[in-house]
């Protein structure tokens, strides 16, 4: 291999460094990669993946350099979509450079086009059979309360199992160094991009990673710091906005839907907000008003004035 791509983790985060002369460096909170993978859409690449056939086949008869090109095109565009895809292509550039090497003889085994062409529905497999196991062993509101190990074991040993359904572990291409100078570790060196969602389901299981079902985008999470988190840190918009920050504002208003100290708080304040742009009213007498209202309302959440004197005050205010 011509290329670089290896793996590990330290610190509650993972690490991947890849490439060939010119090495890439990422790192992401620990699980992230392996949930991101859960919820990809691998069939909307699909056309790409069947593109990539055709100009193999082509590739085999022909000899011709275009063909390698198609391949090399479509691995550029799917390489960004997810980090494991960034070792496909490395993977198969290395393949292709061999091949074109020896002038595309022989080389059937060297670039096996069905490695490629079954990517989507393997993954598509895997992707269930991860989320099954999350929900039979590390889930916290769906797997129970025994330990992970006894779950483990009930989970491969369960009667009817399908081993389709059923994600099998394989050995890993592991080696044990120090990393940076600083960290002695684990490192994983795939030889494919299966070795590494293998490596990070097994690190969720060692380590009994608790995850949760987002109750905001209903996805799985990994969750670090306070176990009661219900809300990931996925940005769910354009304005970079997460699941747990539209969490807290659901929680703000769910608390406030039965507020009517506040309800009629906030429709005046919108009200008279308004007023601003239609030049009924000045900025500096709104904010002098409000500041005023806001020590009415918190004399009214006291109980110090009665809501209809606070309704009377602001109708008179």
């Amino acid at each position: 291999m011509r290329y670089t791509y290896k793996v590990w983790t330290a610190e509650g985060r993972e690490y991947f460094e890849y490439g060939k002369e010119q090495k890439k460096k990422k790192d992401f909170p620990f699980g992230e990669s392996l949930m991101d993978l859960l919820y990809l859409d691998i069939w909307s690449d699909s056309g790409l993946f069947e593109g990539m056939d055709r100009a193999l086949m082509e590739l085999y008869s022909s000899k011709e350099q275009k063909y390698a090109d198609e391949v090399l095109a479509a691995l550029d565009t799917i390489a960004p979509k997810h980090i494991y895809f960034e070792l496909l292509r490395l993977e198969w550039r290395d393949r292709l450079e061999q091949a074109k090497r020896q002038n595309y003889e022989n080389v059937l085994d060297l670039l096996p086009r069905k490695e490629l062409t079954h990517i989507p529905s393997n993954l598509h497999t895997m992707q269930e059979q991860i989320k099954t196991l999350f929900a039979r062993v590390l889930d916290l509101d769906s797997s129970g309360k025994e330990p992970v190990q006894k779950k483990m074991v009930d989970y491969y040993n369960a009667k009817g199992g399908d081993r389709l359904n059923t994600f099998q572990f394989q050995p890993q291409p592991m080696s044990f160094e120090v990393i940076d100078r600083k960290t002695f570790t684990e490192v994983l060196y795939p030889k494919n991009i299966y070795d590494i969602i293998d490596y990070f389901v097994r690190e969720c299981v060692k380590r009994e990673q608790p995850v949760r079902i987002c109750k905001n985008c209903k996805r799985y999470f990994a969750i670090s710091g306070r176990i009661s988190s219900e809300y990931c840190d996925r940005p769910i918009d354009d304005k970079g906005r997460t699941c747990k920050d539209m969490g807290a504002i659901n929680l703000w208003n769910e608390k406030r839907k039965d507020d009517e100290i506040f309800k009629v708080y906030r429709r005046e304040y919108k009200k008279r907000f308004g007023w601003i742009k239609a030049g009924k009213i000045e900025q500096d007498d709104f904010y002098a008003w409000s500041e005023k209202a806001r020590e009415q309302k918190a004399q009214c959440d006291a109980g110090e004035i009665s809501l209809q004197e606070f309704m009377d005050w602001l109708k008179n205010s």
